[in-house]
């Protein structure tokens, strides 16, 4: 077939989809009408599990929502954390809490190579997959645009920032850890 011959067929495909209302593209999985499921997650018991002394740190990181990308979407729900304490006891809370609610870290548990970020997560059968991760109020900035609040103004010595949050599929069912 010659490239005139392709270019016919294609811009007939693509004139007549759009004529149509038909898309050549499957569709993908959106937001819509999936308050009731973002509430939910956003109650789920284990996201109340934080060690002794951390405050809670409130802005555009914490809280649920759905979140939309370009070819899925899924639910997320999200607590930030300041503590006073060291990551390794942050560490050791998680080892011991996360198994005693029921989820179980995937790949265990240790600080990273070399002391980089490192993102620790937790399954469950049949509930969503929980994530803990090291964050910096710098970071956090440069993701959201603003930082949280100084540490001194939350009350605490803060020493690590960290965030505790769930995520799954649009009807409730875990996201795998291993992506």
């Amino acid at each position: 077939m010659n490239m005139l011959a392709v270019r016919v067929l294609l811009a007939v495909l693509l004139v007549g989809s759009g004529v149509s209302g038909c898309s050549l593209l499957p569709p993908f999985p959106t937001c819509e009408r999936t308050e009731q499921s973002v509430a939910e997650l956003d109650e789920l018991p284990a996201l109340a599990l934080r060690p002794q002394g951390a405050v809670s740190v409130d802005g555009p990181w914490a809280g649920a929502s759905c979140v939309e990308d370009t070819a899925d979407a899924w639910l997320s729900a999200g607590r930030l954390y300041a503590y006073g304490g060291t990551r390794q006891e942050v560490l050791a809370y998680y080892g011991r809490e996360a198994p005693a609610s029921g989820w179980r870290p995937v790949d265990g548990l240790d600080t990273g190579p070399d002391g980089r970020t490192a993102v620790f997560c937790f399954e469950s059968a049949g509930r969503p997959s929980i994530v803990l991760a090291f964050e910096t109020p710098d970071v956090l900035s440069e993701i959201y645009g603003e930082g949280p609040a100084p540490a001194a103004l939350l009350g605490v010595d803060a020493r690590t920032w960290f965030s505790w949050s769930a995520e799954s599929a649009l009807d409730g069912s875990p996201i795998s850890c291993r992506i």
